[in-house]
């Protein structure tokens, strides 16, 4: 720049008036408006701090994107009419129950056609009318009696003809109209007593039978009748007729079942009116109840329960080919109505509070009750997540492809949609959950939620969920030892072998018949077994893509780290190959002693390799890289020899997240020293400080921390700094190695180095063991057994020298450090 440009601007300071971060400008807006002094604010800010709100919301929309993508499904509306012929199977998308309406309605009036006419038997019917017979009678003999009758034939017949004017008296009192010439007759009779009692014998000879007036237009399709009995107004039995037992009074002819006496006295003209008056005046003595019918129809109605029909999912309700009915044409309306937007938004809403509350429950079991208190992070949960959904997808693409008309012809219609189920590869969430957090809890807890999910997926089969749950369960515990990529392929073979045995007992469970029992193991069986591989065939596949996006370091991605062919690695054996010889014996021993214990040798093993990466670029200030006579720290003051030894561990950080290390790794590196003291430099500040100047303080020489936080990083501080020592021996016999492993462990719990990462004292008993057993295959070559002064090995063994003796004696041999791998004098 020149320097007329360098004067003018030098003194000048730039202000970026014009720019405001939109975000500040609405919080500026919102804190002017005084919101956050409200107490709505006060209490969402108590209730977000005490509950986390924001994270539940998240939560909450995760469940409720989940429970739409259950219960979405394919467009179900098909434009038919009755009459239509299918032109392709209609199948239903979903379990329902409902009530058909119109086989309700079809059985109901089926009922009411079954209820048969009720009539009413008068046994008193009769009698009523010989009293009107009698009184009729009676009232027009008197006015014959009343009238003088001329003897002339003329006279006589308009005599006759005048007394017409008394029928509508008659007929009004006998209840009936008749017809002109027997009312003629019965005047030329003069009403006698004779006719009366032979018609009333007559009658009374007809009353005993069950009369009915029109029987064909009440009884339809009926063969029987109800009759209820009344006598004086009063019922009492009732009791059903048959079709033959009555009498219709428009059809039949009188029937006498004994001669009618004073009959076969009457002349033939006198008998025919006789006769005839009897029939027009008999009537029926059962009278149709239209009330009481109608209400025995209405309770046979009421009887009838609803009609309830049951459609499996992927039923067919109507044939390709076949025509359209009222009744396909209501079942498809029903599902329909059950299956529209409105109603699946409602179910998912309400689904997705089930999901929360069961992760909520969860969550809360692994924070207070899980053996190790375990931490979920919100990487843990986003990931978890994103396999749900995953699995989610996979499982509706298998439910949809089962549901195909073309896929369930496959196999000749013999293939039972159950095995396509089986064959969902529902093993593939809990085998990556398995990778990516390797906590037991979490692992099956996880399963128990998916099984959850695609159980309400699959229509709440209940026999799915356990399986789902027992493959889950069985895959997790398979990848607890993961050392290679073929663990993964075996852990798929497990998951199906287990499959399949689920699959078969549960299958014998359901005593289905012989022949259904025989084709669902053909058929269930294998795809259960092949759902197992293909849950470890998808699971290799995604891992690496989990792994990039989440950031997580997997046993598969610690089995690439732990190829000495990484760039890092490559670099360290040209640069520092005395740190490289140092990570290959941590690794061998942090890999021994995480197997005693039970913890992660891969991770172990990788951890300690690329724990001391930071020396790369500085190698020359480390002892094991040093040649003879060539230490720099000769020049430098403590300070600043041990901020070089500090930086390593920054250095390192730094290069592990430029190389994508993953977080146990990173976290190993910054935890693998913890807060140690840098004793050698600190010794040296001491003798070398100017009291009347300052004071050296012990914690400016210890690393900076943490503590190692977990088992896997403490085994690699305690390997670390026993390699270190060890390395530092100039004849490193048994039992100084021995000592050397035991001291250096005691130093580390004393000094509490240990105290945040869960090892138990038995732990380290396990560990210091196998420190010993590596160390010593590690360092027997050095051992000179030619030497006068030496023991013979067994004799070493032996000797267990006080920890005292054992520092005493280090500390004449050579420069004994727990860290720093200083400088030698």
């Amino acid at each position: 720049m020149p320097d007329w440009m360098m004067k003018k601007t030098k003194n000048v300071v730039h202000h970026r008036t014009k720019y405001v971060d939109p975000s500040q400008r609405f919080l500026d807006w919102v804190h002017s408006t005084g919101f956050h002094k409200t107490f709505l604010a006060q209490t969402l800010g108590a209730l977000d701090s005490r509950f986390n709100l924001k994270q539940l919301l998240f939560i909450w929309l995760f469940c409720f994107s989940l429970s739409s993508l259950i219960f979405s499904e394919i467009d179900f509306t098909y434009n038919v009419r009755v009459g239509q012929i299918a032109v392709t199977d209609i199948k239903s998308p979903v379990n329902l129950e409902f009530t058909d309406d119109v086989a309700t309605e079809n059985k109901r009036i089926e009922a009411e056609k079954l209820v048969s006419p009720v009539f009413d038997y008068d046994a008193n019917a009769y009698e009523k009318l010989y009293s009107r017979i009698y009184s009729s009678f009676l009232k027009l003999r008197r006015e014959i009696h009343n009238k003088s009758w001329p003897m002339q034939p003329i006279a006589l017949e308009e005599a006759v003809k005048d007394f017409m004017i008394f029928q509508s008296q008659f007929e009004k009192e006998l209840g009936q109209s008749i017809p002109a010439q027997t009312f003629e007759w019965l005047i030329e009779k003069k009403f006698s007593a004779r006719i009366e009692n032979i018609l009333i014998r007559i009658l009374a000879q007809n009353a005993n039978r069950r009369l009915v007036d029109g029987i064909k237009k009440y009884l339809g399709n009926h063969n029987e009748v109800i009759v209820r009995s009344f006598r004086r107004g009063l019922q009492g039995d009732e009791f059903i007729l048959g079709k033959d037992e009555l009498t219709d009074i428009n059809q039949k002819e009188l029937e006498f079942s004994s001669p009618i006496r004073g009959i076969e006295s009457l002349s033939v003209r006198d008998k025919s009116f006789v006769l005839s008056l009897a029939q027009n005046l008999i009537q029926p003595n059962l009278t149709y109840n239209l009330a009481e019918t109608q209400d025995r129809k209405q309770k046979a109605r009421k009887e009838v329960l609803p009609v309830q029909q049951r459609i499996q999912k992927g039923q067919i309700l109507v044939s390709e080919g076949q025509v359209i009915q009222d009744s396909h044409l209501n079942v498809i309306n029903a599902i329909e109505e059950v299956n529209s937007p409105q109603n699946n938004l409602f179910v998912s809403f309400a689904a997705s509070f089930l999901f929360l509350t069961l992760i909520l429950v969860c969550l809360s079991y692994v924070k207070k009750n899980s053996l190790n208190r375990v931490k979920v992070e919100a990487k843990d949960l986003l990931a978890m997540g994103s396999v749900t959904l995953a699995v989610a997808i996979i499982a509706k693409i298998f439910i949809i492809l089962s549901s195909q008309t073309s896929i369930a012809k496959l196999g000749g219609g013999l293939i039972p949609q159950s095995a396509f189920l089986f064959l969902t590869p529902v093993a593939m969430g809990p085998i990556l959950v398995g990778l990516l957090i390797s906590t037991g809890e979490i692992v099956w807890l996880f399963t128990i939620f998916l099984a959850t999910v695609l159980g309400i997926m699959m229509e709440m089969n209940f026999s799915f969920v356990l399986i789902t749950i027992v493959a889950g369960i069985a895959s997790g515990r398979g990848l607890q030892t993961c050392k290679q990529r073929h663990d993964i392929y075996r852990t798929g073979l497990r998951v199906g072998l287990i499959n399949s045995l689920s699959i078969l007992l549960f299958t014998l469970v359901q005593r289905n018949e012989s022949h259904e029992l025989l084709q669902n193991l053909f058929w269930n069986l294998p795809a259960g077994f092949l759902s197992g591989i293909f849950s470890s065939i998808m699971a290799i596949g995604l891992i690496p893509l989990l792994e990039t996006v989440f950031n997580y370091t997997t046993d598969i991605k610690l089995l690439e780290l732990a190829s000495l062919n990484h760039p890092l690695m490559k670099d360290m054996i040209v640069k520092a190959p005395g740190t490289y010889h140092h990570c290959l014996i941590v690794g061998s021993m942090c890999e021994a002693a995480a197997e005693g214990i039970g913890a992660n040798p891969l991770l172990a093993k990788v951890m300690a390799y690329y724990h001391d990466i930071g020396k790369i670029e500085h190698a020359q200030y480390f002892i094991e890289n040093q040649r003879p006579g060539q230490n720099p720290h000769n020049h430098l003051t403590p300070h600043m020899s041990k901020t070089v030894l500090i930086a390593h561990v920054k250095d390192g950080a730094e290069l592990g997240l430029r190389y994508r290390l993953g977080k146990p790794i990173l976290d190993g590196i910054l935890q693998h020293h913890g807060t140690t003291l840098i004793s050698y430099f600190y010794n040296r500040a001491l003798k070398e400080q100017d009291q009347s100047l300052h004071q050296v303080n012990e914690a400016d020489f210890r690393y900076p921390g943490p503590k190692p936080q977990f088992r896997e990083a403490a085994l690699v501080m305690l390997a670390d700094s026993i390699e270190a020592a060890a390395r530092s021996l100039e004849s490193p016999t048994v039992w100084r190695l021995q000592n050397i492993v035991k001291t250096v462990i005691q130093n580390k719990f004393l000094d509490g180095q240990l105290e945040e990462c869960n090892l138990t004292l038995k732990e380290l008993t396990v560990i210091e063991a196998s420190f010993k057993r590596v160390l010593l295959g590690a360092y027997h070559q050095r051992i000179d057994l030619s030497q006068k002064n030496s023991l013979p090995i067994k004799e070493e063994l032996k000797l267990t020298p006080s920890p005292k003796d054992t520092v005493k004696n280090l500390s004449s041999d050579s420069t004994f450090r727990s860290e720093i791998k200083g400088p030698k004098k």
